[in-house]
């Protein structure tokens, strides 16, 4: 009978306010219709791209070009685009309610700053792991149809694009919650993070040095390809996800270190 004693109050009392707030933000993402839109717009706009790369790379193979690539990997490249929607999804559900006023009720109903950013980014991260895990595989469908022969592709390629796809968008929306509590408006988080993971790698690889070339390397989009991909230069997938938690785990702590000092 003692061992109950045991169990940390501070825990046990955190598990129900967690999951209040977390239905909460679930209610919210669905209710809002830009949040849906975004999402559903970034999921077309990837299966519509995937299938232009897999007819674009038949057409360049049947003129004698090598274009030969598995078809989720097609689908993977297309992210590059399509992460922007669920990206700009994820910046709104932090920074509307700063925009709108609804911040204040939010603080006032979840008071426990570290449990209102919690729920949020169980939500955005839930949900990016679960954008990627289906629509990886559901893409490479008419992918592979439009590649024909130079999209074959083994389920070792399918699982790995699509375990690294889902891994990727979970913390790149936790990547963009913490952009979006630093920022407090959604044109800030975007910027910086279109910044972060495509204009930086461009700029930098104007610059030829060594150590900057091998900089280029563990940013967050090089990252998630290599995690994706199964490569193993010069990193391992088990690394690359190593560095996507870095990156997302310093993003998130800087926005809510922020949001305990401005909004305490």
């Amino acid at each position: 009978m003692k061992t109950l004693d045991l169990v940390p109050e501070r825990q046990v009392s955190s598990v129900g306010p967690l999951l209040a707030a977390t239905r909460a933000e679930i209610t919210k993402f669905r209710g809002s219709r830009s949040l849906t839109g975004l999402y559903a717009a970034g999921i077309l706009a990837t299966i519509a791209l995937g299938w232009l790369l897999g007819a674009s790379a038949k057409a360049s193979g049947d003129n004698g070009f090598d274009t030969a690539m598995p078809a989720p990997l097609l689908v993977f490249a297309t992210l590059q685009f399509g992460q922007l929607f669920f990206a700009a999804a994820a910046a709104l559900h932090m920074t509307g309610e700063y925009s709108s006023g609804t911040i204040t009720s939010t603080l006032q109903a979840v008071p426990r700053r570290g449990i209102m950013v919690g729920s949020k980014a169980v939500v955005l991260g839930a949900l990016g792991m679960a954008t990627g895990l289906v629509l990886i595989p559901v893409a490479t469908i008419p992918t592979a149809l439009g590649a024909g022969q130079y999209g074959q592709f083994a389920f070792a390629d399918l699982f790995s694009a699509s375990l690294g796809a889902g891994t990727y968008l979970a913390l790149l929306n936790l990547m963009v919650l913490g952009l979006g509590l630093l920022c407090r408006n959604s044109a800030g988080a975007l910027v910086s993070l279109i910044a972060l993971v495509l204009g930086l790698p461009q700029i930098l690889q104007l610059i030829p040095m060594d150590w900057v070339q091998t900089l280029i390397q563990y940013l967050p989009t090089n990252a998630a390809t290599f995690m994706a991909t199964g490569a193993t230069e010069p990193y391992g997938p088990a690394m690359a996800f190593v560095i996507l938690v870095a990156w997302s785990a310093a993003l998130l702590g800087a926005g809510t270190v922020a949001l305990k000092k401005r909004d305490a």
